[in-house]
């Protein structure tokens, strides 16, 4: 049975002209009463087509003569014809009958049958259906659907307090008064609920206004317990042969100073100011925030191996991960609980890190950190309060607060200049040494002897240790490239030189040589250096004159003993 019907009344019926009784009956119905005016032609005209053609019907198959089958043809023809002027006819009636609807004449200005009945039905549309002008005249698709959701993910209703409209606000109520009555709502129930008087709302028309509410926050939508969003939800609105299992629930409402209460910690939090204003919108979006901001932090934390204070931010990261991913409504009852300690971490430790992180004072810490793995060797050389600093602010878990960092820079300048002015001391001194050996080697008269080249390549083994100790950064390495330049180096040189003239005077072969005998080789001078010696000495130290008379002696002794053992000492 069919909520609503045009009821036509033709001529043949036994009130067609009782007008009264007519708009009594329209009255009983939610139907469109069209009374056709009187004609006593058409129900003449229409009793004798119908004869005619029961006539022909029963006597053309058993016509045997021509002359009879023509004469059936020739009523059928003018049967036809009148079938044709019948229509015209109840078309024009048509045109002008009356229209009933809930026992009142209506008014209408066409004298077009359909026009009139279109109109008419309208009317009926209007008076069965009064809830559905809350559709505004807006045109729903079921592909709208997808558009209607996406505007949450767009910000539609993020930049003002849209109200929501009076179809949207009868959807909410309707799930609202079932859930009072502790009656489940599903998608079906819905559906056949708003198809019905008197709504009357098309299928697309009711899809696209739960969308709309879904957007908007103020309606949950389950399947076997799940909430479900985005795609998920898209598909449980479209998928016809599930609808009985998807549950609606109505959003829990929040007062206007929760939803403000959450906007201003949103922006004193994440700095910014939220695009959503409804309640489940905002949710969503403080969640997307909370998430973007542990990515953030899980960056800076990746570098904790070289900037060791970011591990401040682990008990951050603790707390961000217990807010963040919760559901709307969590950040709306459960949140402002915890903004105190939010908000202390953003100011004690989240920003005074991102902001170190991001700016000159990093590139500070770089530099401290670049030149203590560097030139630490050399603080020993240089004891001052500067290098304490510096090594204490690297490992100082609070370095990345206030001013530390205008103060490590301060102290970095400081003692860079101070290793600089002794490392330069250190080279100098160093090749003030180097260059004393090298001209007592040149004044010894057996260097004259020597041919040029030999010279030449005696005197760039002393260059070669000048130019080693002048591409040194380490004062020991300076200090031990000297010693040891001292200690063998200068040896080696003095070797090589008495090596060269030695071969110079004793030729391997030649006019006074005896056939068949092979020279001995001349014996190899060795050097021994004068700091090396053991002197034979009972006291630690010399106190008079007598211990140093004693002291010489014994430091003689030891000279000429290396002497007469055939080695030469090396002065220093």
């Amino acid at each position: 049975e069919y909520e609503l019907a045009v009821h036509v009344v033709s001529p043949f019926h036994e009130n067609a002209e009782n007008e009264s009784a007519l708009a009594m009956m329209s009255m009983l119905k939610e139907e469109l009463l069209v009374v056709m005016p009187p004609d006593d032609r058409l129900i003449r005209d229409l009793l004798m087509y119908k004869r005619t053609e029961k006539y022909i019907r029963q006597n053309i198959s058993i016509a045997q003569q021509e002359s009879l089958k023509r004469i059936l043809n020739d009523k059928g023809l003018r049967n036809r014809e009148r079938l044709a002027e019948i229509q015209q006819r109840v078309r024009r009636l048509l045109g002008g009958a009356k229209l009933f609807l809930a026992g009142t004449e209506l008014e209408l200005s066409s004298e077009d049958a359909q026009t009139r009945v279109i109109q008419g039905f309208y009317e009926l549309i209007a008076r069965a259906y009064p809830h559905l002008r809350m559709l505004r005249g807006v045109r729903y698709s079921e592909s709208d659907v997808a558009k209607y959701l996406a505007q949450s993910k767009d910000g539609l209703f993020g930049t003002d307090e849209t109200p929501i409209t009076e179809a949207e606000q009868e959807v909410v109520n309707f799930i609202r008064n079932n859930g009072a009555e502790g009656v489940r709502t599903t998608l079906k129930s819905l559906l056949e609920g708003f198809g019905r008087k008197p709504y009357g709302w098309y299928y697309a028309a009711v899809l696209c206004t739960l969308a709309h509410l879904c957007a908007r926050g103020r309606v949950e939508v389950r399947e076997d317990g799940n909430l479900l969003e985005d795609d998920d939800l898209e598909r449980a609105l479209k998928n016809t042969h599930g609808h009985g299992n998807v549950v609606l629930e109505q959003q829990m409402e929040f007062t206007a100073s929760q939803l403000r209460a959450l906007k201003e910690f949103y922006g004193d939090f994440f700095d910014a100011t939220p695009r959503a204003v409804e309640a489940k919108a905002l949710g969503k979006e403080t969640s997307e925030a909370f998430q973007e901001l542990q990515r953030h932090l899980a960056l800076l934390m990746n570098q904790a191996e070289r900037y060791s204070f970011i591990n401040a931010l682990e008990p951050v990261a603790e707390t961000l991960k217990e807010c963040a991913g919760k559901p709307s409504t969590w950040y709306l009852t459960e949140l402002p609980r915890r903004e105190d300690v939010l908000l202390d971490m953003k100011e004690q430790v989240i920003d005074p890190l991102r902001k170190f992180m991001s700016g000159p004072r990093k590139a500070i810490f770089d530099d401290v950190r670049e030149f203590v793995r560097m030139q630490e060797p050399n603080f020993a050389y240089v004891p001052c309060e500067e290098a304490v600093r510096l090594k204490n602010v690297l490992v100082d878990p609070d370095c990345f607060r206030n001013s530390r960092m205008q103060q490590a820079k301060s102290d970095l300048e400081a003692l860079k200049k101070k290793i600089d002015d002794a490392l330069q001391d250190e080279v100098g001194n160093a090749k003030k040494r180097v260059a004393a050996l090298e001209k007592r080697l040149r004044g010894a008269p057996d260097f004259d002897k020597l041919a040029p080249d030999r010279q030449e390549r005696i005197v760039a083994e002393f260059q070669k240790t000048i130019d080693e100790i002048e591409g040194q950064n380490l004062i020991a390495v300076i200090r031990d490239t000297a010693r040891q330049f001292e200690e063998s180096g200068y040896k080696r040189q003095l070797s090589r030189m008495t090596e060269w003239l030695t071969r110079v005077a004793s030729p391997s072969s030649g006019r006074g040589a005896e056939p068949g005998i092979t020279p001995e080789p001349a014996p190899r001078i060795e050097y021994v250096s004068s700091s090396s010696l053991i002197v034979s000495f009972d006291k630690p130290w010399l106190a008079d004159e007598s211990d140093v008379d004693r002291y010489v002696a014994s430091m003689r002794n030891a000279l000429l003993a290396e002497i007469r053992s055939g080695k030469r000492v090396q002065v220093l």
